[in-house]
């Protein structure tokens, strides 16, 4: 099966001795998301928003993942877990992470290849896989019952071991190298991130911002980050924010929260809580967004 945007699901094969527990886990993780087309929308943002709040550029002056303490890159994975755990609206287990449709499940995640380690007590019990590389914004998530017989003989000094090359075959996969939201300011020139976060007041900051790069998603922690106000939302509204400035050169600024239907309407692609900038390019559009109000 082909996902909305090209990811390949991969489950394993109906002979598979795990085939039948895999297969009710991802339809209860599936059910909790709402289905395979709203599970890669959040994907678009759900690491992209981790990633952010960790780099947290407003207050450390930050802009990528490589500016990361090697302490921070760790606690991506408990980020991760803590986010997954409020999408599915789940409860902790009792010795995993996750409860899900009354298993116990654990988060495993790496942002270094296919390093996840797997503790004693995840030994023999299902495992969410979460796999980021966010130089390509790309990222993977499978299901597996960690068993024994798939792990490395070695343990490292928590006695954690990883599954092994060949035993990847045992991992059943929602989605793989999908292209999730991609850190806007490794878009963004750095001479064009310089000036914008020079220039005095947030509205003015996010007005140019949106207007010189429109049709690209950027996460409301990035947004927030540019406005460098409390009120960063104030700042984009109409009534003296950056939607006034652009509406009368026909630039809309959408988010996702308030605009989903119309952005699908466009053929836009973004993720959760995030905004991006268009400009009508035909008169369906141009009608479109001066119903709703987005432009004069």
């Amino acid at each position: 099966m082909t996902g909305v945007t090209g990811s390949t699901r991969r489950p394993l094969d109906p002979s598979h001795p795990d085939f039948t527990e895999l297969t009710a886990l991802e339809a209860d993780l599936l059910l909790a998301v709402g289905g395979q087309g709203l599970l890669e929308e959040k994907l678009r943002s759900f690491f992209r928003s981790a990633i952010d709040e960790v780099i947290d550029t407003a207050r450390s002056g930050r802009f990528f993942f490589s500016d990361l303490e090697k302490t921070e890159k760790t606690y991506l994975g408990t980020k991760f877990e803590i986010l997954l755990r409020d999408w599915l609206q789940v409860p902790r287990g009792l010795r995993l992470d996750l409860l899900i449709g009354g298993r116990e499940v654990d988060v495993k995640s790496t942002t270094v290849g296919h390093g996840w380690m797997i503790p004693p007590e995840a030994i023999d019990q299902f495992c969410i896989l979460l796999r980021v590389n966010e130089h390509d914004a790309k990222c993977a998530v499978g299901l597996v019952r960690a068993r024994a017989e798939y792990l490395s003989a070695g343990d490292n000094r928590d006695a954690k071991k990883t599954i092994t090359a060949a035993n990847r075959a045992h991992i059943w996969w929602l989605v793989q190298d999908f292209t999730y939201t991609r850190n806007f300011w490794s878009i963004v020139s750095a001479e064009d991130r310089h000036e914008i976060m020079a220039m005095k007041g947030g509205t003015q900051r996010l007005a140019t911002l949106f207007e010189r790069y429109q049709e690209i998603a950027i996460s409301r922690v990035q947004i927030a980050a540019v406005a460098q106000q409390d009120d960063f939302m104030k700042r984009i509204r109409r009534n003296g924010g950056a939607r006034d400035l652009l509406a009368p050169k026909g630039i809309a600024i959408l988010y996702s929260e308030t605009d989903r239907a119309l952005m699908h309407q466009l053929g836009l692609r973004f993720g959760f809580r995030e905004f991006l900038s268009v400009h009508s390019k035909s008169d369906d559009h141009y009608r479109i967004l001066k119903a709703a109000g987005h432009i004069d």
